[in-house]
């Protein structure tokens, strides 16, 4: 038999989903791109709110904000690379864009990227106050590409608030899982540190994913203003595709387990367990995150 009907014979024999299925479950190969760039500059951003707010907290210390400056950094420069290699246009493979606002979310990055390089400098050299101004800096830029890319994304969701509240909690969910489990390895190899900041921390994590609940529930009932139309569009219904199932189960239910489960384990100073579980928590929201762009980009709803 020719190659390709080989290749198909032999997935079918390995994998128990009927080859007819998978189709429901392809994602939109064009959007790809605009799929990393909004995970890294929700992982930047976000990476930043949480940062900027434990560090005017109090309860971290210096080399675990300078390292969390030096990640955001490098996350941010990916996300601008990204968006610098981007030639946007009114449509995105069938998913309808506001085109205009992708200069003004491009130069965002720009911003956070700098602030978050000054970020780290100011705080290698003890200049905190400095530093905390510049975070300040760069977290209200964040806020403004999430503004900027939810007025992108808007035109075929039932509206604005939509899209920009969605982003919002991913967003927030991004940053609050990366920094709470960078910040459980300071346990690893300083005991005497306090445990209130990573509880804090997984409070944070659980409200942001409380609130991404709400908001996927939200834009999973009210109806799109239009369905886009990929060249290889998906012949099932939304509650009929796997990949709902899979970005709720594993993007929201399982890392709230997870969440609550650090809080506990937080609370009884078990921080090595606390850390391993949010190493799980933050691959399952990393996972989540790209189901719920994927089923973005294909139905409409920025789930």
């Amino acid at each position: 038999m020719p190659s390709q009907r080989r290749l198909r014979y032999a997935f079918a024999c390995a994998c128990p989903i009927p080859l007819q299925g998978l189709h429901s479950i392809s994602v939109n190969v064009e959007a790809l791109p605009y799929t990393l760039l909004l995970i890294l500059a929700e992982l930047a951003i976000g990476s930043l709110w949480v940062t900027v707010a434990s560090d005017l907290r109090g309860g971290v210390t210096r080399g675990f904000v300078m390292t969390m400056a030096l990640c955001i950094a490098i996350t941010a420069g990916l996300a601008y690379w990204s968006a610098s290699s981007l030639n946007i246009g009114p449509t995105v493979d069938g998913y309808r864009v506001d085109d205009s606002w992708f200069a003004p979310a491009r130069r965002g990055i720009l911003i956070v990227l700098i602030t978050s390089v000054v970020y780290m400098f100011a705080v290698f050299m003890g200049w905190d106050p400095v530093g905390r101004r510049a975070g300040i800096a760069g977290a209200i830029a964040g806020a403004v590409v999430v503004v900027c890319f939810a007025g992108m994304l808007a035109p075929p969701t039932w509206g604005y608030p939509g899209s920009l509240l969605a982003l919002a909690a991913g967003t927030l969910a991004m940053g609050a899982v990366s920094v709470s489990m960078v910040w459980g390895h300071w346990y690893l190899t300083e005991g005497s540190l306090p445990a209130w900041p990573l509880r804090d921390l997984a409070w944070i994590l659980i409200a942001a994913l409380v609130f991404q609940t709400v908001i996927v529930a939200i834009n999973l009932v009210v109806p799109v203003r239009s369905v886009p139309t990929p060249s290889n569009p998906v012949n099932v219904s939304l509650f009929a595709n796997p990949m709902l199932y899979l970005r709720l189960a594993v993007g929201i239910v399982f890392p709230v387990v997870l969440a609550v489960l650090s809080l506990r384990t937080a609370q009884i100073r078990a921080m090595q367990s606390a850390t391993g579980l949010l190493y799980i928590c933050m691959g399952a929201v990393f996972a989540g995150e790209v189901l719920g762009k994927g089923l973005m980009f294909l139905t409409g709803r920025p789930v």
